[in-house]
């Protein structure tokens, strides 16, 4: 292949991931070139978002496909270091050749009597092809703002960004077509995963994964030249933004009143099986973070969870012994599925003092309430519910679901000498049409065994009143009551309950 005077020598450098990655994913479009090889695009002094755009994929095969070359080359050249080692080696080296690049693209431009690239130009595009190749593409500035909750790919033409405060935009268009964004979804997909199971194709057309910062990835294939399974390709991406704030740093948040701090960790620290129930979104995971933050730091703390580790406690300072544990999907050989059952089983040998189930989805109910009962310090979970009413009926389905032998007794049973309370947050998004998301809890169930008409009985002893305030409205139980004055938990003393509503289900 010819190049332009200007175009330096093939350079031999190590074989990193990101190399492996782009030369079996990057599908290289072919780029115009003059006489002498070198790649001709065009764009206006002063570029619009599609011109960027346009010009930054052609950029991108160009030192995409030159990075493969440098790799299979002859040659050698001093690039700072081993590429495989040293990670800013590949950067230094896109910068490097994004420049010779635009020399290149300005003399041509030169030659036609045209204006040269301006230099903000040069640094926007050079930095959206770092991004692209190394990063997360167009997607960069708003994965690095800690103030975006939400990310939402719906096609190449249209991005929505949700931030904290409830502000919600769209990007318009930051892909030139549907194919420039599939091709963006296969390379993230195989550098994120950083194994070949992290695949995005014909065959697994979704895939869910976890980003370095924690956050939760979702890509769908999609499009007319794709065999997805929808109309357009998609990504999805929800982020974590509060992080070991302390029951405190939530309670200045606004999710309940600063009363309820020392409550909280009472029942977090005394050992009780939680459940933390709530629409998408509402924070149930910070909450259950939160509530963990208050155990004790010499308590052993197994986690086990489904595909993603969302808690993180084994980056937490407050908890310096958390082994976490996820699941794992089959490879494309159908082999290697481990499931939440086992690890709940492994826990078992790894001497726990609590164990935690993350999000109850399925399977995982019976598992969670399996490990529960065998605990000395109990559980938490957390559950979708758009109420706190159905929480237990939607545990009992789950929990009968994943085990169809167990007779609906035994099911009640299971949840009522397991279970001691449930806590419900409520979301309201955009109020008054652009105000940040309202998150509260509304609700405090606590579990009291069998019901008299079958199911399990249970009292709202935590509940809204007339002006929205969180307040006590029902006495604990007598057992609760003992196991939280055996701690030693001051709280229950002297609360007098304005009214009791009790319920079985």
């Amino acid at each position: 292949m010819r190049r332009s005077p200007l175009a330096p020598q093939v350079v031999k450098v190590a074989l990193p991931e990101l190399l492996a990655e782009i030369e079996q994913n990057h599908p290289f479009a072919p780029v115009p070139a003059d006489s002498t090889g070198s790649a001709i695009v065009e764009a206006p002094a002063s570029a619009s978002a599609v011109e960027l755009g346009e010009l930054t994929a052609r950029l991108v095969d160009r030192i995409a496909q030159r990075l493969v070359e440098a790799a299979q080359g002859d040659g050698s050249e001093d690039v700072g270091g081993p590429v495989a080692s040293n990670t800013r080696v590949p950067i230094a080296l896109i910068h490097r050749w994004c420049a010779e690049e635009f020399a290149g693209l300005n003399q041509q431009r030169l030659v036609i009597g045209g204006e040269l690239f301006p230099a903000a130009v040069i640094a926007e595009v050079q930095a959206r092809v770092v991004a692209d190749l190394t990063g997360t593409g167009p997607l960069e500035p708003w994965m690095a703002d800690r103030s975006v909750e939400e990310i939402d790919v719906n096609s190449h033409l249209s991005t929505f960004v949700t931030f904290a405060d409830g502000r919600k935009i769209d990007l318009g268009q930051l892909w030139p077509t549907s194919a420039d964004l599939t091709a963006f979804q296969k390379r993230l997909a195989r550098r994120m995963t950083r194994t070949g199971e992290g695949r995005l194709d014909t065959s697994s057309p979704m895939l869910t994964f976890q980003a370095d910062d924690g956050s939760r990835v979702v890509m769908v294939l999609g499009g007319g030249n794709e065999h997805g399974i929808s109309t357009h390709p998609r990504i999805a991406i929800r982020r974590f933004l509060v992080r070991q704030v302390g029951l405190i740093g939530l309670a200045e948040r606004g999710l309940f009143p600063g009363a309820m701090v020392p409550i909280l960790g009472d029942l977090a620290r005394c050992g009780f099986t939680i459940l933390i129930s709530g629409p998408p979104g509402a924070g149930k995971t910070t909450l259950l973070t939160e509530l963990l933050g208050e155990v004790a730091p010499t308590e052993r703390i197994i986690t086990v969870e489904k595909n993603l580790l969302e808690l993180r406690l084994e980056d937490d300072p407050r908890h310096p012994d958390a082994p976490a544990l996820f699941t794992r999907h089959s490879n494309s050989e159908g082999v290697g599925e481990i499931t939440t059952r086992q690890l709940v089983e492994l826990t078992r040998r790894l001497n726990p003092d609590r164990v935690v189930v993350g999000e109850l989805v399925e399977d995982e109910a019976l598992d969670m309430l399996d490990v529960a009962s065998m605990c000395a310090r109990g559980s938490m979970a957390t559950i979708h519910a758009h109420t706190a009413e159905i929480v237990l009926s939607r545990l009992a389905y789950y929990v009968a679901k994943s085990n169809t032998s167990l007779p609906e007794y035994a099911v009640w049973n299971l949840i009522a000498q397991t279970v001691d309370f449930v806590i419900h947050i409520d979301l309201v998004r955009n109020t008054g049409g652009g105000d940040a998301p309202v998150r509260r809890i509304t609700s405090i169930l606590e579990v009291g065994g069998r019901g008299e008409n079958g199911g399990v009985a249970t009292t709202e002893v935590w509940a809204l009143d007339q002006y929205g305030h969180l307040e006590m409205r029902a006495p604990l139980s007598v057992t609760h009551r003992r196991r939280l004055e055996m701690y030693g938990a001051g709280f229950t003393s002297g609360i007098a309950a304005t009214s009791s509503r009790s319920r079985s289900r």
